[in-house]
Parts: structure tokens; sequence; C-alpha cells
């Protein structure tokens, strides 16, 4: 998909670029090949970064027309004047942070310079060379590429890691040996829900009508999940002894593996975990110290494992009827 992004913002670029700069000059412009270059400024990586970034250049523009205007009325059209500009045009710009404005918008600038005249006449051709330049920016950016075929992918794909990260959890705390059990799983998916969060940030900001802010909201938790399941990782890794106790808690991280995904609550597996609790409370506590301290690492272990949960809900309880109903339907 990157390659792919690469190759379209390319061709927007080049097509944007000739076909502004061609309707500025079947209008007759001056400068016409300006408005091409308005065109490839305004081309970013989102829709909503264009609108932005659009919005910002045309009311800088005006305020470098009021202060050429000045400048040019009152110092003549002289190299004089066009340093006052720079200097209070630039000005202008870092104080309200329109930075990004300063170079196109002093390019249009220097046109009254070059033709020594602000009248009606190149003040319209300068505003025509901004809106052809901006509005075919708009226009290449209308379409983007990216969709929620791929959010979805990356979802899946978060989804079985952390299904493997458990099930693995499940074998390894049977096992008094926890040799080759590392923490290599931990950071492929920290690198999978890295670009999951790209790709939901990219979806919000080219959605400009609808709130895409679910798919945010689901990776934050999933990273937070992420945390507790290394925290998880820790515990097993401590324990050097299987007592009884491991194998309900290992059975309760098969069926937390079996039953991750989306479109899941939790709220049963929660249950699990709390009856786990009444279990283990009313049993007879250990009278040796290896036992003891296995136990109190599964007692961790559990109480993590409840946190995890209880994140999903959380997650679930804070959805909206509408996303509900647009992203779980």
């Amino acid at each position: 998909m990157k390659k792919r992004a690469i190759f379209i913002r390319i061709i927007k670029i080049a097509f944007g670029g000739f076909l502004a700069a061609s309707i500025a000059a079947l209008l007759g412009l001056a400068y016409s090949t300006s408005a091409g270059v308005i065109t490839i400024l305004s081309i970013q990586n989102t829709r909503r970064e264009t609108l932005r970034l659009v919005g910002r250049r045309i009311i800088a523009f005006f305020l470098a027309l009021l202060i050429a205007y000045l400048c040019f009325t009152f110092l003549g059209y002289g190299l004089l004047a066009v340093g006052i500009f720079l200097l209070l045009f630039a000005f202008v710009c870092q104080i309200l942070e329109l930075q990004e404005a300063l170079v196109m918008n002093t390019v249009l600038m220097f046109h009254f310079y070059a033709e020594q005249s602000m009248n009606a006449l190149w003040i319209k051709n300068e505003l025509l060379l901004l809106f052809i330049g901006t509005g075919i920016g708009i226009l290449m950016n209308s379409y983007m590429v990216g969709s929620v075929e791929e959010i979805r992918k990356g979802q899946e794909e978060v989804e079985e890691m952390m299904r493997g990260i458990l099930h693995k959890m499940s074998v390894t705390l049977l096992k008094e040996s926890k040799e080759g059990y590392d923490a290599n799983c931990f950071i492929s998916l920290g690198e999978k829900l890295e670009q999951l969060e790209k790709y939901s940030f990219e979806r919000r900001e080219n959605t400009l009508l609808t709130d895409n802010r679910y798919f945010i909201k689901y990776v934050e938790m999933r990273k937070s999940q992420k945390f507790i399941l290394k925290r998880i990782y820790d515990n097993i890794h401590h324990m050097d002894l299987v007592v009884k106790q491991a194998y309900q808690i290992s059975e309760l991280l098969e069926e937390v593996s079996g039953s991750l995904q989306e479109y899941n609550n939790g709220l049963l597996l929660l249950e699990h975990v709390e009856s786990l609790y009444d279990k283990m409370r009313d049993e007879p506590l250990p009278t040796v110290r290896e036992e003891f301290e296995n136990r109190a690492f599964l007692y961790r272990l559990l109480h993590d494992l409840e946190d995890f949960l209880r994140l999903k809900i959380q997650f679930v309880d804070q959805l909206t009827e509408e996303e509900i109903e647009r992203f779980w339907k």
C-alpha cells in the first residue's frame, strides 16, 4: 500500500500541476505556471491536512496583499519595499503560525513588483492563480489511497498475534522450565499496532463528514492490553513450580485466547476470572515457601488478566450506538 500511495502521489503532483497551469493559461492569466506550483504545494498526505493548509494560505494571501499594498504604495516599487514587505510578512506568518504560506504568497506578491502595479486587474490575476491552484490541489486529494479494508486486515492480524501470545502463555504456564520463551512476540505486536495506529489516523484525516475515531480508540485499547500481556509474561517467567491452581488459570488463558476478537465484550470471561478468585481464596494456604511464591505470581497474573478484560469491557461501554451500528454490523 505504501508503494501504491507514493505512485498515486506522484501522479497527483504531475497531473495536478499540469492541469492547474493549463487552466490558468486558458483563462489568459499571467504567470500561469504559478497555479501549477500552488497545486503541487497544496497536495498533502490527507484530505483534512490539505483543507487546513489551503485555508491558512488563503488567509495569509489577504494579509500579504494588505502588507504589499502598503509597502508598494508608500515606498514605491523598489527593492526597499520588497525588503520591508518580506520583513513584515515573515513576522506576521511567524506570529500567526502561517509559515507554510510564506513562500507561496511571497511569489504571488513578487508578481506585483515585476509588473510595477497593484491595480484591480493584477489583484484579480493573483486571486485566480491562488484559487485555481488550491482548488485543483483539493480536487487531486479527493482520492486517497487506503480504506477500511486495510485497517480491518490490520485488526485481524493484531488479534491473531494476541491469541497466539495467550495460547503460548497457557502452554508455558504448565512448564517448570521457561527456556526458549522469549519476548520477541511483543516487538512484532508493537510494530503491528504502530502501523495500525498510523492507518487509523490517516483514515480519520481523510474522512470529512463522518467521525472515524472508533479505529483510534480500538488501537489504544489493544496497546494498553499489550502492556498487560507483557506483565503477565514477566510473571510467568518468574514461576519455577507448577502448582495445581496453574492448570485452572492455564485453561482460562486458553479460553481468553480462543474468544479474543473485536466483537466480544469480555463479560463472561470476567465472570470466570472472578470465580477463580473465589476458589483461590477458599483454598488452604501453602505451607512451603516455593509454593507460596508461585501462587502469589498466579494471583498477580489473575489480577492482570482481569485488567486485560476490563479494558475491553470499558472500550465496548464507551462505544456509541452509531459506532456499534457502523462498525459492528
